[in-house]
């Protein structure tokens, strides 16, 4: 009783100002063996991870942060209803990396915060889970290993996938030769989508420290909503920013980082909303003797994500699975599903022109959520000192495949040549020119991190 009256009070000061003045009242017991977090951004994202988190007894959440003192609210209900206690609220979130008892810094912003947001909790000593898409540029996303190299610090990314057990079994079969060479891979991401509202401009919430939202992007007229995902100095765009998760797979099934050349086709052939980044997307990618293609569209209602099927533990239907990848041996074909989606290899004979699976991996539910193994990787690699399965560096190259596509659009849909070594285009100063993204002072990626 004594325990559900106490739960009732935090729930009933929840309110902004109250939250504000209200100090912490967690569980003293063990509190030292327990991990240190601060979550930075609380949106949608940010409350889906804090949904996760409270189901650990290993780590106290001390700190949310949003530029929004709005999000609270919801956020702290989540914490107080796992946790049974409030933790304290900020805007600013240099005040959770002045705080030395805080170990490791949780980012889910919208993308312009991932670079900057993780090299300043890199410099504070903080480990860093941020969210995917990893950065808005290619040196950013550079810049970001380095400070996590140099400060020696976990910087997992949140490609959840690679957590699955599934996926570490899909690459073993790769590697021991059973599908043969692989000469070609296809990453999906064709869905259904909506046009991206553009209400009109309007003042700025109280609540709001504006200056602190937009952050590196420009300080526009204040919109609510997601207007702002329709333009590149804020937004890698919708389809990369999803398809990452099938890149990050596909390039660790394959083992490899960077593409000889990059070719884009595609446009916005179906939106009217003034956005900048393609509806439509097909892009070649040439590994020697390895081609991998990209395969999107925001304009497709006929193909599904398994994550929204009622039956999860069933392989998706591979022709009409949104978010599938293909890897195309010389012995066979694997089919890998996203979202819990298992995997299925297929051989045919010739002869009789018939194929069939002759492998089936199923991804059922018995594992759970993969952000929960995704978090375990991380919480264990903060006490290890390990490097975690998403890696900054690991998904820098997944996400730098993202961009290349992206360049190649914005430079025409030319064919490129990419350096690996430099990171660069040799001798083209007009896909160089969008290597990086153009940030607002102060906020600003520094040369030397």
């Amino acid at each position: 009783m004594e325990s559900m009256n106490r739960r009732r009070f935090l729930k009933g000061s929840l309110g902004v100002a109250g939250a504000l003045a209200v100090s912490h009242t967690g569980k003293a017991s063990g509190a030292t063996d327990k991990v240190i977090l601060g979550i930075m951004g609380v949106g949608g994202r940010g409350r889906a991870l804090l949904q996760s988190l409270v189901k650990r007894s290993d780590v106290k959440i001390k700190y949310i942060c949003d530029a929004d003192k709005r999000s609270y609210g919801p956020a702290a209900e989540i914490v107080v209803e796992g946790h049974e206690y409030k933790p304290k609220f900020v805007q600013d979130f240099r005040k959770v990396l002045d705080d030395p008892e805080v170990d490791a810094i949780v980012i889910a912003t919208s993308d312009r915060w991932h670079a900057l947001g993780t090299i300043m909790a890199c410099q504070a000593g903080k480990d860093v889970y941020v969210e995917k898409p990893l950065s808005l540029s290619i040196w950013d996303g550079r810049k970001m290993v380095e400070a996590a190299r140099k400060y020696k610090r976990v910087v997992q990314v949140g490609t959840q996938s690679r957590s699955a057990p599934y996926t570490d079994k899909a690459a073993e079969y790769i590697r021991s030769g059973k599908l043969g060479d692989v000469r070609l891979a296809r990453v999906f991401l064709m869905q259904q989508s909506g046009p991206i509202h553009v209400a009109p401009v309007q003042p700025v919430p109280d609540d709001l420290d504006y200056d602190l939202w937009c952050g590196p992007s420009p300080m526009l007229g204040y919109r609510p909503g997601r207007w702002f995902w329709r333009l590149w100095d804020f937004y890698v765009g919708y389809i990369m920013a999803d398809m990452i998760h099938q890149v990050d797979l596909v390039r660790y099934l394959i083992g490899r980082k960077y593409p000889d050349t990059v070719c884009n086709a595609g446009g916005v052939y179906h939106f009217d909303d003034g956005r900048e980044q393609p509806d439509t997307q097909f892009t070649t990618f040439e590994f020697g003797k390895l081609t991998l293609l990209f395969e999107a569209s925001l304009w497709s209602p006929y193909m599904h994500r398994i994550v929204h099927l009622t039956d999860k533990t069933k392989f998706p239907d591979w022709p009409f699975s949104a978010t599938k990848v293909e890897l195309c041996g010389t012995k066979g074909m694997m089919c890998f599903g996203r979202h819990g989606g298992g995997w299925q290899v297929f051989e045919g004979d010739a002869s009789v022109r018939e194929s069939k699976a002759v492998v089936s991996v199923p991804a059922t539910a018995k594992f759970g959520s993969i952000i929960d193994l995704h978090f375990d990787d991380f919480i264990d690699c903060i006490r290890t000192r390990k490097r975690p399965k998403a890696d900054v560096e690991e998904v820098h190259h997944s996400m730098t495949l993202c961009h290349l596509a992206n360049i190649s659009y914005r430079v025409g849909n030319r064919k490129l040549t990419f350096d690996g070594k430099t990171e660069s285009f040799a001798g083209d100063a007009e896909a160089n020119k969008y290597l990086r993204a153009n940030y607002r002072k102060p906020w600003i990626v520094p040369e030397t991190v």
